[in-house]
C-alpha cells in the first residue's frame, strides 16, 4: 500500500472514531519524520526566516480556525492537514523566493562587446572577457557583481540604490552613467563617471564621492587610491569599437589584448613591470598590426605561435 493511501485510510478511521492506537502511533512517526534540517533546504538562515515569516501569519489562522470548531478526536486529522498545508505552502514560498533571489550571469566573449537590461530596465554594455551577475528580481538595494569592464546607465530610482560590487571597491548611485574597470588578475580597479555622481567604498568604508569627467583608481597592493579629471568623451571609448588605454600596465595592455583577440600572450612580468603604455586604435585591426603598433613606439619583440604570443624586451 502507497504511503499516500494509509493517510488517507487513517484519516478516515480517525474521522469515524474507529482508528487503533497502533495506526495513530504510525501516523504520528510519520509526522515526525517530516521535519528537515533547515540547512539541508536553505542555503543561507535569512532565505529560511523569510520563509517562514510569509507562512506564519496563514498557518496560525487556519490553525486557529479548525481546532476552535473540530473535536478532540480529529485533532490528528487537522494536524495531519495542516502539516501537508506547511509543506506545499513551503514549497511555494520556496520556490517562489528561490526564483526572484535566482543569479543570472553574463559574459561578453573575446572580442565581443555585449549589450543588455537589468530587470530595473538600467543599461549595461560589457566590454570583450566581463563577467556580471545580477538576481533576476532587484530587493531594496539594486546589486550586481562584475569582474571586467562595464559601462552603466542606470534608471533612476531614490528608493532603490543601485550598486556594483567588485572584488575591491563598491560603486554606490542612484542614476547615472560610469565606466568600471575590475579585472581580478589586475592591481588596480577604476570608476570614471560619465555623467551624475556616485560614491565610492571599500570595505563599506567611503573613499570618495565622484561627478561627471572624474575618474577614481584603486591599488589593491597599497590599498590607496588616486583620482583625477578625464576628457567625457574617452570614459567609454571602447563601446565605439575602439582600444583605448593610457598609461597602463604592460599586464593591462597584455590582459586587454587577450580578451579582444582571444589569444594567450605570455611575457616576464619583471623585464615589463617598469613601463607605461598608451594606445589608441581601431580593435577591427589585427593582432600582429595592434603588435606592430606597440612594438613601433616600446622596444619590443613578439613572437606567435599559433593562439600563444610571447613578447619580451
Amino acid at each position: 500500500m502507497k504511503e499516500q493511501e494509509k493517510i488517507a485510510q487513517i484519516l478516515s478511521r480517525i474521522d469515524t472514531g474507529t482508528c487503533t492506537p497502533e495506526e495513530l502511533a504510525w501516523l504520528q512517526s510519520w509526522y515526525d519524520a517530516q521535519e528537515i534540517p533547515a540547512s539541508q533546504v536553505f542555503s543561507h538562515e535569512a532565505d529560511r526566516l523569510q520563509i517562514q515569516q510569509d507562512m506564519l501569519s496563514d498557518i496560525h489562522a487556519a490553525i486557529h480556525q479548525s481546532a476552535a470548531a473540530i473535536p478532540f478526536y480529529r485533532r490528528y486529522w487537522v494536524a495531519a492537514a495542516v502539516l501537508l498545508g506547511v509543506v506545499f505552502t513551503a514549497g511555494f514560498y520556496y520556490y517562489k523566493y528561490s526564483r526572484a533571489h535566482e543569479m543570472l550571469l553574463a559574459t561578453a566573449g573575446p572580442g565581443q562587446m555585449k549589450s543588455f537590461l537589468l530587470p530595473d530596465s538600467s543599461k549595461v554594455w560589457l566590454n570583450a572577457g566581463a563577467t556580471i551577475k545580477y538576481p533576476r528580481t532587484f530587493g531594496k538595494i539594486r546589486t550586481v557583481q562584475l569582474e571586467g569592464e562595464a559601462f552603466f546607465d542606470i534608471h533612476p530610482d531614490a528608493r532603490h540604490p543601485f550598486e556594483v560590487h567588485t572584488t575591491e571597491i563598491n560603486v554606490q548611485v542612484l542614476g547615472t552613467s560610469f565606466d568600471v574597470k575590475a579585472h581580478p588578475l589586475l592591481d588596480e580597479t577604476q570608476v570614471t563617471v560619465k555623467t551624475g555622481m556616485v560614491k565610492i567604498l571599500h570595505q563599506q568604508k567611503g573613499l570618495d564621492v565622484l561627478s561627471a569627467d572624474d575618474q577614481l583608481t584603486f591599488s589593491r597592493s597599497a590599498q590607496q587610491y588616486m583620482k583625477s579629471t578625464v576628457s567625457n568623451d574617452q570614459v567609454n571609448e571602447w563601446m565605439d569599437g575602439r582600444i583605448a588605454l593610457a598609461q597602463v600596465g604592460f599586464a593591462e595592455l597584455a590582459l586587454t589584448l587577450e580578451n579582444q583577440y582571444g589569444v594567450k600572450i605570455r611575457y616576464n612580468p619583471a623585464e615589463m613591470k617598469q613601463d607605461e603604455y598608451t594606445l589608441r586604435c581601431s580593435n577591427k585591426l589585427t593582432i600582429q598590426q595592434v603588435l606592430d603598433i606597440v612594438s613601433g613606439i616600446h622596444p619590443l619583440q613578439y613572437e606567435m605561435n599559433g593562439n600563444e604570443i610571447t613578447i619580451h624586451k
